[in-house]
């Protein structure tokens, strides 16, 4: 700052080069809390030099802003080495508004979860660039999970909320593990409740943590990821996309089965089972960008009795059509998307509640894989946008789910419902490999996978004829 007649001035560009060091600093990897801890102000320093420029111009405080978001979303981005939460911004965003004579914008309503994304996209362009950076700095939880807002600017409020959700979740446990419990309860009823609550939580701060891993910067070995969803509600949720999916040319949603919840183990899967996607459609036709989304946003069967019911399919169906919705919502409208959903295992039984949403599942090309059924007579009743010969199914002769044949209707690979029969390979024998190698990088029905993803029908492989079970005969 430089005094001059009475008045203070601020050099703009030296605002940005604020931030230009902050990334420097983080790049660099060195000393990284020390060194980004002073350059942070206290708030009655941020104060006092808001006081003295009171009189400056909107500018100013549209680049002092600018400024703090981004460096609040690079702080964030440190995966816990530096915390930062949404209440930090609000409180400087105050400080700054305050110091320019309460020169602030409204607050915008921010709309219900559940709104139609057509709405909630032109809602969001509506919105003016300082607008948008405060709500993503101070609603980032309701921001992230609306279908309609488009996936990068989602990707950074879901990660802004991420840091707060960790910290929550770690409290919540620590709580439960501090409270007293006697010692001659170790059968109590109200002792297992407990454990079974530990559990759960610790399941899902295992769950975020691997999160965290997953969405560090790339190497180049895998597509960059965008967080599209993140609550620990039931068993915990999550949406991560390989690839930003407004831009690709395809789309792949992953659904995945019985037991996915937000734990360490399902976020690694089913992320690298995106990953995997993505190769195989770039396997397929190298022309064309990919995006594949591995989608855990329902209450799945935590086992496989569960699994015998419909009602969690018939719950999470709507939600996977209105974030199919969504997609098409945000993308280039002047570049045509092809779009596909992947059903595995149970998967299958929700992607086949998703397609008799009013208007039909927004999918050119639903695939069926390891089904137990689909709670859906055939093919046809799908209501694909291209008919029944955009259906596919598959499965390998030593998955068991065969047993399951009847459970939710016709089984997808019989003549009768009148699907695209394609070759899933012959995984291993035994009951978690066999029904685990449709999502292998190596086996065939993931060279199928790619394969539709990219449109290309005609190279996708015929399976051997169908075996049907051998039951042993029991009498004598």
């Amino acid at each position: 700052m430089a005094q001059d007649s009475g008045f203070f001035t601020i050099d703009l560009k030296l605002v940005g080069t604020a931030v230009s060091d902050l990334e420097g600093l983080i790049s660099s990897g060195s000393n990284v809390v020390g060194n980004v801890s002073s350059l942070l102000l206290d708030a009655g320093s941020f104060a006092q030099i808001g006081s003295l420029v009171g009189s400056a111009n909107s500018e100013l405080h549209s680049t002092l802003m600018d400024s703090l978001t981004r460096s609040m979303q690079l702080l964030g981005g440190l995966n816990g080495a530096v915390q930062c939460s949404a209440s930090d911004y609000a409180a400087l965003d105050s400080l700054v508004s305050d110091s320019f004579g309460g020169q602030t914008q409204t607050t915008p309503t921010v709309p219900a979860r559940g709104t139609d994304p057509v709405a909630v996209k032109q809602w969001w362009t509506s919105l003016t660039d300082d607008q948008r950076r405060q709500l993503l700095a101070t609603d980032s939880t309701e921001i992230g999970a609306l279908d309609g807002v488009p996936a990068a600017e989602r990707d950074i409020a879901n990660r802004a909320a991420l840091s707060d959700l960790r910290q929550r979740t770690q409290q919540q446990l620590t709580d439960v593990k501090n409270t007293p419990v006697s010692p001659f309860d170790g059968d109590s009823i109200e002792y297992l409740m407990r454990q079974k609550q530990i559990d759960a939580l610790q399941t899902k701060l295992d769950g975020i943590d691997e999160l965290q891993k997953v969405l560090r910067p790339t190497d180049g070995t895998t597509p960059p990821k965008y967080l599209l969803e993140l609550d620990t509600k039931g068993v915990g949720h999550a949406i991560v996309a390989s690839n930003n999916p407004d831009t690709a040319d395809n789309v792949v949603t992953v659904v995945p089965g019985v037991g996915t919840d937000l734990s360490a183990n399902h976020v690694h899967e089913y992320t690298a089972t995106a990953d995997s996607v993505v190769a195989s459609a770039h396997a397929a036709d190298a022309s064309q960008t990919t995006s594949a989304v591995a989608w855990m946003d329902y209450d799945a069967p935590a086992t496989v009795p569960g699994a015998l019911f419909s009602s969690p399919a018939i719950a999470g169906g709507p939600v996977l059509d209105h974030f199919q919705q969504g997609l098409y919502a945000t993308h280039d409208p002047g570049d045509p998307i092809h779009t596909t959903v992947i059903g595995h295992s149970y998967g299958t039984t929700l992607v086949g509640e998703a397609t008799q949403a009013p208007g039909g599942l927004r999918a050119d090309d639903v695939v069926l894989a390891a089904s137990p059924g689909t709670d859906v007579d055939n093919a046809a009743a799908m209501h694909t946008p291209g008919g029944a010969g955009h259906v596919w199914a598959t499965r390998d002769k030593h998955d068991p789910i065969v047993w399951a044949e009847g459970f939710h209707d016709t089984d997808p690979v019989s003549p009768t419902f009148g699907a695209h029969v394609f070759d899933a390979g012959e995984g291993p024998t035994g009951f978690l490999a066999a029904h685990s190698y449709y999502l292998d990088p190596s086996s065939p029905a993931m060279a199928n996978f790619g394969r539709i993803a990219t449109g290309h029908y005609g190279e996708v492989t015929a399976p051997a004829p169908v075996e049907e079970p051998v039951i042993p005969f029991m009498g004598h």
